[in-house]
C-alpha cells in the first residue's frame, strides 16, 4: 500500500446519521483532512448533511465511492449492513474505517478483511474508545509494571433504558434483530475492547467463556454477562446490558488498581497504588497505606478525532492495518460474540 502523501486527506461517508454528525464534527478539529463526499440512500439527505459539513452529495453509496477525491471512507451504516459497504469501498480501492461492531459474525469479518485485502486498502474497526488519552494513559500503567502483575478487569456498558414501553421505540434498531440488535453487539464490544487494551492485545480466544443472557421481547439479548479466563491467570468480568446503567471500568493488579468512571469515552483516570507498611492489625492481616492520583483528560466535543489521527498515521505510513487494532484482535472479539450467541441460541433472521 503506497503512503498518501497529499496536504489533506479526503474522508467519503456512507450514511449520515447521528454517529456520522459526530465524526463529522471531530473531522473538522483536525487540520490534516477534509470531508470529499458523502453518500446516502437519497440525495436530499446527503445535502442536507453536506449543507453543514461540506463536501460533495451522492444520492447512493456507489457513486460517492467513485468520487476520486474520496482517499478512505467511514462506514456508519447498521451492523447487518457494513460487509456489503465494505466489499464495496475495496471494490474501488479506498481505504476504510468501519464503524463497531465491524461486522455481525466472525465470518462476516472475514471476508471483509479478505476483501480489503485483497485490494491492497487499509482496513480498521472504529473502535474509537481506545484511542482516548484517558485510555492510553492507563494502558501505559498496566505496562509499566507500576501496580504489579495485572489480575482482573471488570466492565461494564449499559444504556439505562427503562425496561418498560418507554424504553425503545418499536422502531428502534437497538430491538431490531433485521438489523442486528441486541446488548451484545451494540453495547459488549466496548467491553471486550477494554480488556483487550488492558492485557495490551486479544488476538486469540480466551480459555474460557462463560455467559449469561436475558432476551427482549423482539428476540434480541437486552443483558449478557460474560466470565472470560485469559492468559496467565486474568479473569474479566464484563456486563453489558440495554436496561442497567453502569460505564465503569476498573483494572486489578497486584498493588492497586486502575478506575475509569466512563471508559467508552473517557476524561478522567484514577491510579490507586496500595504501599505494604509491614505493620499487621490485630487478627494478624497486613495493614497497607495507599496513594491515589486523579488524572483528568478534556477533549473537544466527542472525541472521534483521536480515532481518526491514528487512522491519518497509518494512511501516511503505508500500513493496511492499524498496530493499535490488528485484524486478529477484531476476529478474536466477534468470534467471542459468535461463541455466546451459539450457547443462548440467539441467530440474527439473516444469518439462516
Amino acid at each position: 500500500m503506497k503512503p498518501i502523501t497529499k496536504e489533506k486527506i479526503g474522508w467519503g461517508f456512507v450514511a449520515t446519521g447521528r454517529i456520522a454528525k459526530d465524526f463529522a464534527e471531530c473531522l473538522q478539529l483536525m487540520d490534516d483532512c477534509y470531508i470529499a463526499a458523502v453518500g446516502s440512500r437519497t440525495m436530499e439527505s446527503a445535502k442536507r448533511f453536506t449543507d453543514v459539513y461540506g463536501g460533495t452529495p451522492y444520492g447512493s453509496y456507489e457513486e460517492m465511492m467513485q468520487d476520486p477525491n474520496v482517499d478512505i471512507v467511514y462506514i456508519a451504516t447498521p451492523h447487518m449492513m457494513h460487509e456489503e459497504n465494505v466489499k464495496m469501498a475495496a471494490k474501488y480501492g479506498k481505504h476504510i474505517l468501519c464503524e463497531k461492531p465491524f461486522a455481525v459474525n466472525r465470518a462476516s469479518a472475514q471476508r471483509m478483511f479478505d476483501a480489503a485485502n485483497e485490494a491492497g486498502v487499509f482496513i480498521m474497526e472504529g473502535l474509537w474508545s481506545r484511542f482516548f488519552p484517558a485510555w492510553q494513559y492507563a494502558k501505559k500503567v498496566v505496562q509499566s509494571g507500576e501496580l504489579g502483575r495485572l489480575i482482573s478487569i471488570d466492565a461494564a456498558t449499559c444504556w439505562g433504558a427503562p425496561r418498560d414501553e418507554t424504553g425503545f421505540p418499536p422502531d428502534d434498531r437497538r430491538i431490531d434483530p433485521n438489523l442486528a440488535g441486541g446488548a451484545l453487539l451494540d453495547a459488549g464490544i466496548y467491553v471486550l475492547a477494554a480488556t483487550s487494551v488492558a492485557i495490551g492485545g486479544m488476538t486469540h480466544r480466551p480459555k474460557e467463556i462463560f455467559s449469561t443472557m436475558r432476551f427482549e421481547e423482539s428476540g434480541v439479548d437486552s443483558d449478557t454477562d460474560m466470565l472470560l479466563e485469559l492468559d496467565d491467570g486474568v479473569t474479566a468480568h464484563l456486563v453489558c446490558s440495554l436496561h442497567r446503567r453502569n460505564h465503569e471500568c476498573t483494572i486489578y493488579c497486584e498493588n492497586g488498581k486502575i478506575y475509569l468512571p466512563m471508559h467508552r469515552n473517557p476524561r478522567q483516570v484514577t491510579v490507586t497504588k496500595r504501599i505494604p507498611s509491614g505493620a499487621r492489625g490485630a487478627a494478624g492481616h497486613l495493614r497497607d497505606t495507599t496513594e491515589t492520583r486523579t488524572l483528568e483528560f478534556p477533549y473537544l466535543r466527542t472525541g472521534f478525532q483521536f480515532q481518526a489521527a491514528a487512522v491519518h498515521e497509518c494512511l501516511r505510513n503505508g500500513w493496511q492495518e492499524c498496530p493499535q487494532v490488528p485484524q486478529d484482535e477484531t476476529l478474536t472479539l466477534i468470534g467471542i460474540c459468535d461463541e455466546i450467541r451459539a450457547k443462548h441460541g440467539f441467530k440474527y433472521p439473516f444469518e439462516g
